[in-house]
């Protein structure tokens, strides 16, 4: 399993591609390379990804639940106990943390290499500089989403967020600050409307799905927007990327997708680079895959409580190990790299979707629910298109309100469609990690049974949603941790009801 050591993490930040702590001051991040001019530049962006899968968060949500038959996991299991996860390798929070600081530093190295350029390319240094902007935004986002409180424009300008990285690191042992939750999210828009205007599709080879290109900035414009609760912006940059009208080829076509009996092969079709609905593709470092055997995952009973139809055709192919784990074909699971031709050792990964319009399509759907009246009825009209093509012309909106409403009487009819969408996009987008960020924004309860028949549960407002942030970042880096309330404070194991 691959770990960022201390040796990587001085303070706050894994630098990629340093040789040792003792070139750390003295070297750009990659020595090897001389940013002397775009085509280099460009390269290092390459590097401006994190490399580190957000998979823990699945953990964390309801999609997952226990299978006897697979080998426990430490961190796995803190994760799914609402425990602070004490690992650092891959497929935890800390490996994130640092991945995610590693693509500022390249981010931030690109646009300071930029700044002593004197080539004349006025439109490729543009595009350049707005790749770099949006890799940064991006880390910055997922961030504060993971080790901070959700945005909320009532306290957001006191809630403590990360720390914002505007340079490359140029001190060993340096000390930090984090900056508020408001600071954070007003430092992303900058460089998010900046990067919008500047980044071109024009200097991309092949389909661009591997950078920051035109689409892939708009549809993290539209998740920012959507986060802020700036629904009228949200609304815009999706719609940029849409178009107006229900957009059929910006909505996978499973019954293309999910053909044939190898997983393998219908998982190289869900994220190949020449699908419309694919926006971003980045290579991350994930155990989660290669492990199948081990903790906490998408069981046969996760998959009965949720999904509401056998003629649902996102479920129409799934795969099981002979337990209870049910996985779907979404991502590769056999990808390794060897650490040398030779070796028999390596570290595992894959190729994940990391942005792509289904959900630009759910941004915008909830956009639209939360702008009023006004927008209702395009809410109805396009979330009916999209249901009547999942379901395979089985149900539409109104059928599937109807039965909401019988289900949930206690809820009111907007409750009621809030609920109906994020079920929706629960199911489009299980196992991929963004059902745990909307368990955050919109307060929603989980409640796990461990392997021991333990119940753990995690309240709407459980402090436990904002993740500790790395032991090695306090301790180095001098940050302040997160706090937690008593319900957080003894979440080691909290146990309702032992059966």
């Amino acid at each position: 399993m691959r770990k960022i050591t201390k040796q990587l993490i001085i303070g706050l930040f894994a630098t990629a591609s340093l040789a040792s702590c003792d070139s750390f001051l003295d070297e750009t991040p990659d020595n090897r390379l001389r940013l002397d001019s775009y085509e280099k530049i460009a390269e290092l962006l390459v590097s401006a990804y994190p490399s580190a899968s957000n998979v823990f968060m699945e953990f964390m949500s309801d999609n997952v639940g226990p299978d006897p038959k697979n080998i426990q996991k430490s961190d796995y299991t803190q994760a799914y106990c609402f425990e602070k996860i004490d690992m650092e390798g891959q497929d935890t929070p800390s490996y994130y943390w640092g991945a995610n600081y590693m693509a500022i530093a390249h981010a931030n190295q690109a646009l300071l290499a930029l700044e002593k350029m004197e080539e004349n390319n006025p439109g490729l240094k543009k595009a350049i500089r707005g790749e770099a902007l949006a890799c940064r935004a991006y880390a910055h986002f997922m961030l504060v989403n993971t080790f901070a409180k959700p945005y909320d424009e009532t306290t957001a300008n006191t809630d403590q967020g990360i720390v914002i990285m505007t340079q490359p690191e140029v001190t060993l042992l340096a000390q930090y600050k984090r900056n508020t939750v408001k600071e954070v999210y007003d430092f992303i828009e900058k460089d998010l409307l900046e990067a919008v205007g500047l980044v071109s599709n024009q200097y991309y080879k092949n389909t661009g799905k591997y950078h920051f290109n035109e689409a892939a900035v708009r549809a993290l414009a539209s998740r920012f927007f959507l986060f802020k609760k700036d629904y009228e912006k949200a609304e815009k940059y999706a719609t940029e990327l849409l178009g107006d009208d229900y957009n059929a080829q910006m909505i996978r076509d499973y019954s293309q997708i999910y053909t044939g009996t190898a997983a393998e092969v219908i998982a190289r079709k869900f994220s190949d680079p020449n699908l419309t609905a694919n926006l971003l593709l980045v290579r991350k470092d994930v155990y989660y895959g290669y492990k199948p055997q081990y903790g906490y995952r998408f069981t046969e009973a996760v998959y009965q409580q949720m999904v509401l139809s056998s003629q649902d055709i996102r479920f129409s192919v799934a795969y099981n190990f002979g337990g209870a784990t049910t996985f779907l074909p979404k991502f590769q699971r056999t990808l390794f790299q060897r650490t040398s031709i030779t070796a028999a050792t390596g570290y595992p990964y894959t190729i994940a979707v990391e942005l792509r319009s289904e959900e630009v399509f759910f941004n915008r759907l909830e956009a639209w629910l939360m702008m009023g009246a006004d927008k209702l009825s395009l809410f109805e009209n396009q979330f009916s298109k999209y249901l009547t093509t999942m379901y395979g012309g089985s149900t539409d909106y109104n059928a599937l309100f109807k039965s909401y409403k019988q289900n949930h009487s206690t809820l009111t009819d907007q409750e009621i469609r809030l609920k109906m969408l994020l079920d929706e996009k629960r199911r489009e987008f299980v196992e991929e990690g963004l059902r745990w960020l909307d368990i955050r924004r919109h307060d929603l309860p989980v409640t796990h049974v461990d392997i021991n028949g333990v119940t753990h549960r995690l309240n709407g407002k459980d402090s436990r949603k904002v993740l500790q942030i790395p032991e090695t970042a306090i301790k180095y880096g001098n940050l302040e941790p997160n706090s937690y309330d008593d319900a957080g404070q003894n979440a080691q194991q909290v146990i309702l009801n032992k059966k």
